[in-house]
C-alpha cells in the first residue's frame, strides 16, 4: 500500500475515533466552522490551515491533483474544489459561481465575465438559485425574500480557501432555509503561520483590472499564536457587454485567537462596495442588429442608457466564533453572526412623450436587510459514536420599496410627482397612493420580518470499523410578519399578515469502507424550502394554498481514492412535493392566489475522475445526467439541463502549472408560463428549448521561490476563457407567440474569448 493510501486510512481512521492531538491551533481553527458544515478532504492532514500559498509544492498525484472530488468518509454526492485550484487555475475576478461551475450537475449563465457581473443562472442538478443554501464557513445567508444570492455581493476568489458542493440534504445538523437543493458551501482562507506580505496584481480583457494586498501576522508567541489575515482589493472593468462597467472595493479580516490550550476564539469581517451597470437579457433581433456583446447604450436618448440602468451595493457579513473542548468526550462550538446587503438599483426605463417634451422614466429600486443569528453545537464522543445537539437562530428585517422618478426632470433618486409623468398613479383602493399621500408614485413599499428556529439531533454510530451510521431529526420552523402599506401588486392594496411553517425533518446516511482506498454509502434525507415572498403578492391571501417546498432524497454513492485514481459515482432520486404556481389572473392583472401542484421528480446520476498519467500530468473528467418531470403533466421541469459534462487535464512540475477544462451544458426546457403543472400543458402556450453549449477554460503559469530573498516568491499565471471563442446564446424567457420568437424571446449570452494575466508575490 503506498504512502498516501496509508494516510487516506489513517486520517479516515482517526476521523472516526476521534484521536486529534489536544491543542492543535490549526485544528482549533478549522473546528471554528459549525460541526457538520466542514467537509475536508481526505488527504489533507490534521494540521492543514486553508492558506492560500502562491506556490505550491509539487502536486504529483490524483489525490493532490483532482480540481475536484470527494471524501471517502462522504454520507451525500459533494464536490470539494481546493484552495490549489482556485490559486493556479481560476481567474482572480471570479466569483463563487464562476468556481463552483466546474462540479458535475452545476451550471453557470455570467454574461459580462468571470466575476463582472452576477450569475443569472446558477443550477445545482437543475435546481436554480433560491432552492439550494449558500453558505460561508457554515452560515446560511441570501435574498430574505427568496433566498436567491448575488454572487459577487460577498466572497470574490481570493477570499475563499475551499468550496465543496453538496448535492443534497445534509444531515440533521445542516442549516439554512433551502436544504431542498443541496448546500454551495464557502470556507474562508485562514491566517498563514508566517508573517508574509502578499501583492497580487492582475490585468485582462475589457480593460479589467484587480489588485489585492494581503497581510498576514503569522503567528504571534506573545498572543499564544494568535494570527490575522487582512486583505483589500480593488477590482474595475468595462466589462464584456458594452457599457456594462462594474467596479469593487472588498475589505477582509480574520483573526485566530486560541485561549488556553482547549479554546480558540475567530473572528471574522468582511465588506464590499459596488458599482455596476446592469443589462438585461437581449432578443435576437438586438443581437443581429447590435451585436452578439451588446448590453447598453452611450446614449442619453436611448433607454437603453447606461446612465438609467445601473445598481450601487453595499454588503458586509461578520462573525465570532468560538470552540472549546473542556474534557476528552466534549465540545461546544457557537457562531454568533450579522451580514446585511443594501442595493440601490435604477431600472425599467421608458419613455413618454408630455406637452412636446420627451421624459425618460424609470424606476428607483432598495432592497435592504440585515440579518442576526446564532448557531450553536454541543457533541460528545466515546469510543462507539458521537452525539450532536444544537440549535439555529436567524432573525431579518428586510424593507423593500420602488417608485417613480424622472431622469429628465428629477435625475435618477428622486421620486416624480408630476401627475402627468408618475409611472404608478393613485389607485382608489389605497389612499395612501392618492397625489401628495405618502405613496404616491410607489409601486410597493414594506417592511418584512423573517424568524427561523431550528432544532436538531443526531448520533453517528461507528457500528464497526468499517460502517458509519449517521440517523438524526430537526425541527424546522419558519415565520414571515409583513408589513405592506402598498403590496407588490398591480393593485397595490395594503396588506398586513403573518405567516408560520413547521416541520420535522428525518434524516439517515450510512457509509461503508470496503477497503482503505474505497467506500460506499446511501442516504435518505428529506428537505425543505421556505415559501417565497413572492407568494404574498396576491390580493387576497387568505386564498392560498401556500407550503413550503420539500424533498425526499433517496441517493447512493462509491468513492475510490489512491495515488492513481481518484474518483466518484453517485445516482439519486428525488421526491419534490409542493410546487407552488400562480393561479388566474383577476381583474386587476394579478394572480387570485397562490396554488400547490404536487411536484416533480428527479432523476439522475453524476460521476468524476481524476487519473494522474505521470510526470506531472493527470487527465480530468465529470459528468451528469438528469432528468425531471412534474408529476401531474409530465412535462419537463423549466431550466434542469438533462447533461453536463467536463473534460481536460492538469500538470504540475518543476514550477510550471498548468490546467484546461471544457465545460459543456445541454439545453433545458423553457415556457412561456407555468400556471398549473399538474394539468396537462401546464397552462404553457409555449414551450421551447435552448441550445447546449461547450465553453473551454486555459491556465498557464509559471511559480518560483527564493531563499534568503526578501522576495520569497514570485508566481505568474494567464488564464484565457472561452478558449474556441464560441458565440453562446442561453435561452431565458419566451414569447406566447412563435411567430414573435424573433423580437419577443429573450437571450443571456456568455462572453467571447477573453485573457486575463496576473502576478502575485510573497514578501
Amino acid at each position: 500500500m503506498s504512502h498516501l493510501s496509508n494516510a487516506i486510512h489513517r486520517t479516515i481512521d482517526s476521523a472516526r475515533h476521534c484521536t486529534w492531538p489536544a491543542g492543535s491551533l490549526a485544528l482549533v481553527a478549522l473546528l471554528s466552522i459549525p460541526a457538520g458544515a466542514i467537509a475536508a478532504d481526505t488527504v489533507a492532514t490534521e494540521s492543514e490551515r486553508l492558506e492560500e500559498v502562491e506556490v505550491f509544492g509539487a502536486r504529483s498525484s490524483a489525490l493532490t491533483q483532482a480540481p475536484t472530488q470527494s471524501k471517502l468518509d462522504a454520507l451525500q454526492p459533494q464536490s470539494i474544489i481546493g484552495v490549489d485550484h482556485i490559486a493556479n487555475s481560476v481567474v482572480s475576478t471570479a466569483d463563487y459561481a464562476a468556481i463552483a461551475n466546474l462540479a458535475p450537475g452545476v451550471s453557470n449563465v455570467q454574461t459580462n465575465g468571470p466575476g463582472l457581473s452576477e450569475s443569472k443562472h446558477l443550477t445545482l442538478r437543475g435546481f436554480d438559485d433560491n432552492s439550494y443554501n449558500v453558505t460561508y464557513d457554515g452560515i446560511p445567508f441570501g435574498d430574505q425574500n427568496d433566498w436567491s444570492h448575488h454572487t459577487t455581493s460577498y466572497f470574490p476568489a481570493k477570499l475563499i480557501g475551499r468550496i465543496v458542493v453538496d448535492r443534497g440534504p445534509g444531515t440533521a445538523s445542516t442549516i439554512g432555509q433551502a436544504t431542498f437543493g443541496g448546500t454551495l458551501a464557502m470556507f474562508s482562507k485562514d491566517p498563514r503561520e508566517e508573517m508574509t506580505y502578499v501583492p497580487t496584481l492582475s490585468y485582462g480583457s475589457w480593460n479589467t483590472r484587480l489588485a489585492h494586498f494581503e497581510a498576514n501576522s503569522g503567528l504571534l508567541p506573545s498572543l499564544n499564536d494568535a494570527s490575522l489575515i487582512g486583505s483589500y482589493q480593488h477590482m474595475t472593468s468595462d466589462g464584456y457587454r458594452t457599457e456594462s462597467d462594474m467596479d469593487r472595493d472588498t475589505y477582509y479580516l480574520k483573526y485566530l485567537q486560541p485561549i488556553g490550550s482547549n479554546t480558540t476564539l475567530t473572528v471574522l469581517s468582511t465588506y464590499n462596495d459596488i458599482h455596476f451597470s446592469n443589462p438585461g437579457t437581449v432578443t435576437q433581433q438586438q443581437i443581429d442588429k447590435l451585436g452578439h456583446d451588446y448590453g447598453l447604450s452611450s446614449s442619453p436618448t436611448s433607454t437603453d442608457f447606461t446612465g438609467y440602468n445601473f445598481q450601487e451595493k453595499q454588503a458586509d457579513f461578520e462573525y465570532i466564533g468560538i470552540v472549546t473542548r473542556p474534557s476528552k468526550n466534549w465540545e461546544f462550538d457557537n457562531k454568533a453572526y450579522t451580514y446585511s446587503y443594501n442595493n440601490e438599483s435604477r431600472e425599467k426605463p421608458k419613455t413618454k412623450t408630455v406637452a412636446g417634451t420627451v421624459n425618460y422614466l424609470g424606476s428607483f429600486k432598495v432592497n435592504q436587510y440585515r440579518t442576526y443569528g446564532d448557531y450553536f453545537v454541543a457533541t460528545h464522543t466515546d469510543a462507539i459514536g458521537a452525539l450532536k445537539a444544537g440549535f439555529w437562530i436567524d432573525y431579518t428585517r428586510n424593507p423593500r420599496y420602488l417608485y417613480g422618478l424622472n431622469y429628465t426632470q428629477t435625475g435618477n433618486k428622486t421620486i416624480d410627482v408630476n401627475p402627468a409623468t408618475v409611472l404608478f398613479p393613485s389607485v382608489a383602493a389605497n389612499p395612501t397612493t392618492a397625489a401628495g399621500a405618502r405613496n404616491y408614485n410607489y409601486s410597493y413599499r414594506m417592511v418584512e420580518w423573517a424568524k427561523t428556529q431550528q432544532a436538531f439531533t443526531e448520533y453517528a454510530w461507528h457500528a464497526s470499523d468499517a460502517l458509519l451510521v449517521n440517523a438524526g431529526v430537526k425541527y424546522f420552523r419558519f415565520t414571515r410578519d409583513l408589513e405592506a402599506e402598498v403590496n407588490q401588486t398591480k393593485a397595490r392594496k395594503p396588506l398586513s399578515l403573518d405567516h408560520t411553517d413547521s416541520k420535522v425533518l428525518p434524516y439517515l446516511s450510512a457509509n461503508y469502507l470496503l477497503t482503505p482506498t474505497w467506500s460506499v454509502y446511501g442516504q435518505y434525507a428529506q428537505g425543505l424550502l421556505s415559501p417565497n415572498l413572492n407568494q404574498f403578492y396576491v390580493d387576497t391571501p387568505a386564498a392560498n394554498t401556500i407550503k413550503p417546498s420539500e424533498t425526499s432524497n433517496y441517493q447512493a454513492g462509491t468513492v475510490y481514492k489512491n495515488d492513481r485514481i481518484n474518483a466518484s459515482a453517485d445516482v439519486y432520486f428525488i421526491d419534490f412535493k409542493n410546487y407552488a404556481y400562480s393561479g388566474p389572473v383577476n381583474s386587476s392583472g394579478d394572480p387570485a392566489y397562490i396554488g400547490v401542484a404536487d411536484g416533480a421528480r428527479y432523476k439522475g446520476a453524476e460521476a468524476e475522475a481524476t487519473y494522474y498519467v505521470g510526470a506531472g500530468f493527470s487527465l480530468y473528467a465529470n459528468g451528469s445526467i438528469a432528468k425531471a418531470k412534474f408529476k401531474g403533466s409530465d412535462l419537463d421541469v423549466p431550466t434542469v439541463p438533462a447533461h453536463t459534462a467536463a473534460l481536460g487535464y492538469v500538470y504540475d512540475h518543476g514550477g510550471f502549472f498548468s490546467s484546461f477544462v471544457g465545460k459543456y451544458v445541454s439545453g433545458w426546457t423553457v415556457y412561456d408560463k407555468l400556471t398549473n403543472p399538474d394539468i396537462a400543458g401546464g397552462g404553457a402556450s409555449r414551450s421551447a428549448k435552448s441550445d447546449g453549449y461547450w465553453i473551454g477554460d486555459l491556465s498557464v503559469g509559471y511559480g518560483m521561490t527564493f531563499d534568503r530573498s526578501f522576495v520569497r516568491s514570485l508566481k505568474v499565471r494567464m488564464q484565457v476563457s472561452n478558449v474556441f471563442d464560441k458565440d453562446v446564446q442561453v435561452l431565458d424567457s419566451i414569447d406566447p407567440s412563435a411567430a414573435n420568437a424573433y423580437a419577443g424571446d429573450a437571450f443571456n449570452v456568455l462572453p467571447g474569448r477573453s485573457y486575463f494575466l496576473t502576478l502575485s508575490t510573497e514578501l
